[in-house]
């Protein structure tokens, strides 16, 4: 792309604010009232429901269910190991490691009367797991909207609107209250809401140049997902040492103190919940992972063995060598390739590799719930700026964004098809996504609020209080 295209790249502000505006109207109302009114009854759910769930404050205990039953067998100070008797005992799916109870321990020490542990228990107030799980949405959304911002600010200059600033800040708001793994993370009561606000902070610190800040939140995340510690190779591969050493400290202080608390019998008792996760995964239908989706074939000819609409508890599809090492295979391929993607002299401060690693992460697993996806809001706001620039890539990162934002539950249909693939539309969003990180990122701007004749609207103009243009050599 010539010099000349690539400044004309950048859109005016207020076209910019116009278009999202409009995106919003056209994805959020516009396609899932169209939904609403094709859809048989049965059929009419759409990720507003769950926006309505949100404002209202109704949470439910997916995430705190489990963790109650695995504190409740741990204070009761039963000889058997708490996964030996919660997971494969009673059939709980508790899959977090120890140090995930420090969450509802804290919860319950700050107000034990207004925890929800199941959804059995009625309160006259929202419980702290909705008021914390607000204050996370908030805090994903403040995050996403000032990497939005900050991004812009590098890449098309200062706005000078005000208002305009102010107006795409209420559109991010919006974005995050229609995205659906976000407020369905909410809806179901799962911790998923307290890893989406911190991995956004996580990654504002990363692009704000404070790496060892973004280390400590990310370490924060390990003791709730373990497989993000992976994190701490991708850093130390790129001698992102303040990272490396803030991830690493933050996990281990966290590790040390909970053998400390819970002991290591049930640390290593941990160990055979995650090879057992990692040989069967899940074949329920939001598990939008390699695994589901084979798991989803499978279940066409066996469906008593492969629950894909019907969720069981405690109930895992059977160990299958194709299903296991097929997804075996491609994770190691998407981790390998994440973490030997070499840095790109139009990717400063390794941005990009940053967002490639986190989704990475989250794509691999053998288990990504829908919930688990709420990571890539923060993420699409960076890859439009990119977008932006390169407007090939755009209509790629609509339709990514509109397959992960949405819920689409007239896939249902199709389960007992072979058709059954397109149930893991949110499974090729991400690809998509992905597939965008891992392209080259069109190069900076040498002075991308140059104007080459006269505009009715006013372009990101640079000030004389903020920094003097980017040129190549500073990106």
């Amino acid at each position: 792309m010539s010099t000349a295209a690539l400044q004309s790249a950048c859109p005016s502000s207020a076209a910019l604010t116009r278009s999202l505006a409009i995106f919003l109207l056209l994805n959020a109302l516009l396609l899932n009232g169209a939904l609403w009114l094709a859809s048989p009854s049965g059929y009419k759910e759409t990720v507003l429901n769950h926006t309505v769930d949100v404002l209202r404050g109704n949470g439910s205990d997916d995430s705190w269910g489990a963790m109650a039953a695995a504190l409740e067998h741990f204070e009761s100070r039963e000889p058997t190991p708490i996964y030996s008797d919660v997971f494969f005992g009673a059939k709980i799916k508790f899959q977090y490691p120890p140090s995930s109870l420090f969450a509802l321990m804290a919860m319950r020490w700050i107000a034990p009367d207004r925890v929800r542990m199941t959804d059995a228990d009625i309160y006259p107030w929202p419980t702290i797991n909705d008021t914390l799980g607000w204050l996370f949405i908030v805090l994903t959304a403040a995050a996403t909207a000032a990497l939005l911002e900050k991004r812009l600010f590098r890449f098309c200059g200062r706005d000078d609107r005000r208002v305009l600033v102010a107006a795409r800040i209420a559109l991010v708001a919006g974005f995050t209250l229609t995205f659906y793994p976000v407020v369905k993370a909410f809806s179901l009561g799962q911790i998923q809401v307290w890893i989406n606000g911190l991995f956004a902070l996580a990654l504002l610190c990363w692009v704000a140049g404070r790496h060892a800040g973004a280390g400590v939140l990310m370490g924060a995340v390990c003791l709730i997902k373990p497989h993000y510690a992976l994190f701490v190779l991708w850093a130390l591969l790129r001698r992102q040492w303040s990272f490396a050493f803030a991830c690493g400290a933050t996990g281990l202080v966290g590790l040390i103190a909970s053998v400390a608390v819970f002991g290591w019998v049930n640390h290593l008792d941990y160990l055979p919940v995650l090879s057992h996760l990692a040989e069967r995964g899940e074949a329920y239908y939001p598990n939008h992972s390699i695994n589901g989706l084979l798991n989803r074939l499978m279940a066409i000819g066996e469906p008593h063995l492969y629950n894909n609409l019907d969720w069981g508890d405690g109930a895992f599809p059977p160990f299958n060598r194709l299903v296991y090492w097929t997804t075996t295979i491609s994770s190691a391929a998407i981790l390998i390739l994440a973490l030997a993607r070499r840095n790109r002299d139009n990717d400063p401060g390794r941005v990009v590799d940053f967002c490639t690693m986190a989704v990475s992460c989250t794509v691999a697993s053998p288990i990504a719930w829908e919930h688990h996806y709420g990571v890539l809001l923060p993420v699409f706001a960076l890859v439009l700026v990119n977008a932006l620039r390169h407007r090939a890539w755009l209509p790629w990162l609509i339709a990514s964004y509109i397959l992960a934002s949405n819920y689409f539950i007239q896939t249902h249909f199709l389960a007992p098809t072979v058709w059954n693939v397109g149930q893991s539309y949110l499974l090729f969003a991400t690809w998509i996504l992905l597939a965008l990180l891992h392209l080259r990122p069109p190069p900076p701007l040498a002075a991308p609020w140059a104007n080459s004749g006269p505009r009715t609207e006013p372009r990101y103009t640079a000030s004389h209080s903020g920094p003097p243009p980017l040129v190549p050599s500073q990106a």
